[in-house]
């Protein structure tokens, strides 16, 4: 795949990213005790959000990981600490704990502050301009 095809592909799942983050913000009410509060429909959306913003950031790291030929291979965890030369640590970070919340809402591993850490994660991931300006970066550095 050439270069420009490469950055195009990052690209549209950086549009992806916003697209989601925007719903997540339409859907995530004001307060945690608002979000404790809401029905089913409005965790559902939130949780699957969270769930859809953290996939489309793997995808792009596991295509920016390709195309950069970079030699560590594993899961997400490893494929994440593949980026920490390459990422602010902030950014590292928050790709991080999103991806351990999509995990324990895969997996339903529900704690009794379960609807805190999803208000908490959802909150931090309402604008993922952050994370796309470290994406865009690091392809125009490529």
């Amino acid at each position: 795949m050439n270069n420009e095809t490469v950055k195009n592909r990052i690209l549209e799942k950086c549009l992806d990213l916003e697209r989601f983050s925007k719903e997540l913000s339409h859907v995530l009410p004001k307060t945690v005790e608002e979000y404790k509060k809401s029905d089913i429909l409005i965790k559902s959306t939130v949780e699957r959000r969270l769930q859809l913003i953290s996939d489309t950031e793997i995808d792009i790291l596991a295509i920016l990981y390709k195309e950069l030929n970079m030699k560590v291979v594993g899961e997400d965890i490893s494929l994440i600490a593949a980026f920490s030369e390459i990422f602010k640590e902030k950014i590292n970070k928050k790709v991080r704990e999103l991806r351990d919340m999509r995990n324990k809402l895969i997996y339903e591993y529900k704690s009794a502050q379960f609807d805190e850490e999803v208000f908490k994660i959802a909150t931090e991931n309402l604008d993922e301009k952050d994370i796309i300006s470290e994406i865009k970066h690091s392809i125009a550095a490529k």
